[in-house]
């Protein structure tokens, strides 16, 4: 886990973020999401670290797939809230329906981009 720059925001393991207040958390894939959620529970975001911020909203956007729960470290293809991971989306797409959990494009132009990128590579 590590600091994000926003107040009582971290990044997880998995690439995630997470908030954390007293007794109270959220989780969310990506940073947008994630201060909806604090905003919509009427919790506090601020930016305590403009620098670090900033960063951190770079990572986040760097690792935005288009696919949903999907982001990328490294050369694996990771599926967040499971050990599920692969160097081809292929295969990992065919092991997250195997495994009953959903495979969602979330952003068409993105997903496309990122699957012909990943083609590419085993040809």
């Amino acid at each position: 886990m590590k600091f994000s720059g926003f107040m009582n925001v971290y990044q997880m393991d998995d690439l995630s973020w997470k908030y954390i207040f007293g007794e109270k958390s959220h989780e969310a894939g990506n940073l947008k999401d994630l201060e909806f959620l604090v905003r919509m529970h009427g919790l506090k975001w601020s930016v305590l670290d403009r620098d670090l911020a900033q960063k951190s909203l770079e990572e986040d956007k760097a690792n935005y797939t288009g696919f949903l729960n999907v982001y990328r470290k490294g050369e694996f293809w990771y599926y967040r809230g499971s050990d599920l991971k692969s160097h081809s989306l292929q295969t990992l797409k065919r092991n997250v329906e195997k495994s009953g959990l959903e495979w969602k494009e979330i952003d068409r132009d993105l997903a496309y981009k990122n699957w012909k990128l990943d083609l590419r590579k085993f040809s």
